[in-house]
């Protein structure tokens, strides 16, 4: 047996032992802090956004710093074999860099590779924990062998910061995707017949291009035929009700009535036979939309209460929900 899978019974003094529990204590509160923050980047606007990736760095990098103090105190105090010491003192730092290259594509969960980039920031601490207790504890020690310990541990923390790579690279093809799709709209957006049908112009506001929605609903709003364009959609469901209140359209009671309907039928299907056995997020924009639209026809005085009031009992069938809650239930009391 080589000197590597022989670890000498050393005890850790109990001081090194308290002050090991007090860091991974503190280490854990900011795992949690910094799992939840990087699950829930991009889901506010841009400045709400951009404060929330800040903090998500500085917890990433507090984190990592609490991480190398634990394996010196580890280091010092326990039995660390030293392969495993060079191996922590490449892959902590190189997994460190990998948590905030995991940031930055966490910051759009919504494109390819999603929200797998976490995997590293979430594993990898617990990961390291273990290992500096296995190395100032003898109890472990003799229950695992160094080489599966310190293997299994920086085999694990290399394969994640590997991970990166191909994440990366998903992340930039789905980029390169993306504005390719963009072009080919801008193009055909440009080719647009002036009196084109309304439902010519709609696609074109599925985009994550601010400018671009605002551009098409000015030259909605030019289009003469737009009013009875809008019945003809929402009677046979296909109008974006996001939407109602941005395309200049008059309040006529067939409007009103015929969002109304549209509403109705739209709600059905999302009702859960089972409660709670979704979350929220699933129906989050739909749900938003019809927020929209319900706003904008109360506002003139077209009464959609009962509409409203369907509405947020389907959403109450969903765990976690939000804010639209609340105010679907203002518009229907």
């Amino acid at each position: 047996m080589s000197e590597a899978d022989t670890v000498p019974a050393v005890r850790a003094s109990r001081g090194a032992i308290v002050a090991a529990v007090c860091i991974s204590l503190l280490i854990a509160l900011l795992w949690i802090v910094e799992v939840s923050t990087l699950s829930s980047l991009g889901d506010s606007d841009a400045a709400g956004n951009g404060m929330a990736e800040a903090f998500a760095g500085f917890e990433i990098i507090l984190l990592w710093v609490l991480l190398v103090v634990l394996l010196v105190v580890a280091g010092i105090n326990g039995a660390m074999p030293w392969p495993a010491a060079a191996a922590a003192m490449i892959l902590l730092p190189a997994s460190g860099f990998a948590a905030i290259t995991a940031l930055g594509l966490l910051a759009d969960h919504n494109t390819p590779p999603y929200l797998w980039p976490i995997a590293t920031p979430a594993l990898v601490p617990p990961l390291v924990v273990a290992f500096a207790f296995w190395t100032l504890v003898p109890q472990p020690r003799g229950a695992i062998p160094a080489p599966v310990a310190a293997g299994l541990v920086w085999g694990v923390t290399l394969l994640l910061c590997v991970s990166m790579w191909p994440m990366a690279d998903i992340r930039g093809r789905a980029e390169q995707h993306e504005a390719a799709v963009q072009a080919k709209q801008a193009a055909d957006f440009a080719n647009m017949a002036p009196d084109a049908p309304l439902w010519q112009w709609t696609p074109f506001l599925q985009t994550r291009n601010d400018m671009r929605v605002d551009e098409v609903l000015q030259r909605i709003g030019k289009l003469d035929r737009r009013q009875s364009d809008a019945e003809i959609m929402l009677d046979r469901g296909d109008f974006p009700l996001r939407y109602l209140g941005y395309m200049e359209l008059d309040p006529t009671p067939a409007i009103c009535d015929k969002a109304r309907g549209l509403l109705r039928r739209q709600v059905q299907p999302l009702v859960l036979k089972v409660a709670n056995s979704k979350p929220y997020t699933d129906i989050a924009d739909t749900v938003a939309g019809a927020l929209s639209a319900m706003q904008w026809l109360a506002g003139h005085n077209c009464s959609c209460s009962a509409e409203a009031q369907a509405w947020e009992t389907m959403a109450n069938g969903y765990r976690d929900t939000n804010f639209d809650v609340v105010e679907l239930r203002q518009l229907h009391e």
